[in-house]
């Protein structure tokens, strides 16, 4: 999939290809032709980490990511932000791609704009509920209240145990710590409120939405538990799973080519 190219080499070739926009307090990265593909990250929240997806489906597709502003504090803000991002592209409905919390904003999307929304592939992720309020709770408020250095250095700890079978991890490790300083103490505490939000919510989703669904996990994911998955694969009951033995939170880094074949199958059967 990588054509034997380093990933900064690959990082370059984003930027290069991608232009970069922005609409109030939001940033995002178009490229590309045809039917839309919005791409959603993670929790960190920056576009760069679909930068080898993107590529991938051009010129086939025209590919939207984006890097989440600090300011949302749920992701139905965040839901509104996309929406004004579509609006201001003229696109009409978009395929949706998204991984571990951009999976969760998939689906609050699509709970709050069904119309807007061709197919979904919800990636590493499911829904907090109940029993996560306590624990994403505590962390907002150690967020607020630890030396911001002892926080950086925590998350560096954490995302070393995620992706500790991953050649490329010191760089990612680079990229979200880069977008936590640019966030700052506020905006890292904010992005955990929305997932606090959520799961103090979850539970008031209901199916309705009846589009092309497609879950990629993995049996070892250390983040999302079989019961996170669970709550969102019953609101898409016609769903597609495919789950890996392996491959852990991240399967475009672990697992590149089997995540491009699924997402290119899916695409070709939702078109």
């Amino acid at each position: 999939m990588h054509g034997g190219e380093t990933i900064e080499q690959r990082a370059a070739e984003f930027h290069r290809v991608h232009r970069t926009k922005d609409l109030g307090q939001w940033r995002y990265y178009v490229a590309g032709a045809g039917e839309t593909v919005l791409m959603l990250p993670g929790g960190a929240g920056i576009g760069i980490s679909w930068l080898d997806l993107a590529p991938a489906l051009h010129p086939a597709y025209r590919t939207i990511t984006v890097d989440y502003p600090p300011s949302a504090t749920t992701l139905t803000e965040l839901a509104d932000g996309i929406l004004t991002i579509l609006d201001a592209e003229g696109i009409g409905r978009a395929h949706l791609v998204g991984q571990s919390a951009g999976g969760m904003l998939a689906e609050v999307l699509i709970q709050r704009a069904p119309e807007r929304v061709a197919s979904v592939v919800f990636s590493g992720t499911g829904l907090y509920g109940a029993e996560d309020v306590d624990r994403l709770a505590g962390k907002v408020d150690d967020i607020r209240n630890t030396p911001w250095e002892q926080t950086i250095d925590a998350a560096r700890t954490a995302l070393r145990s995620v992706w500790q079978d991953s050649a490329e991890g010191e760089f990612w490790i680079g990229q979200v710590e880069a977008g936590y300083r640019r966030s700052g103490r506020d905006g890292l505490a904010n992005s955990l409120a929305t997932l606090l939000d959520l799961a103090r919510h979850s539970g008031d989703l209901r199916p309705g939405w009846d589009g092309p669904a497609l879950f990629l996990a993995a049996e070892d994911d250390l983040l999302i538990t079989a019961t996170h998955r669970r709550r969102l694969l019953d609101l898409h009951p016609g769903h597609t799973l495919r789950l890996f033995p392996d491959g852990g939170h991240s399967l475009l880094l672990t697992r590149p080519a089997d995540y491009l074949a699924e997402v290119r199958a899916h695409l070709a059967a939702s078109a």
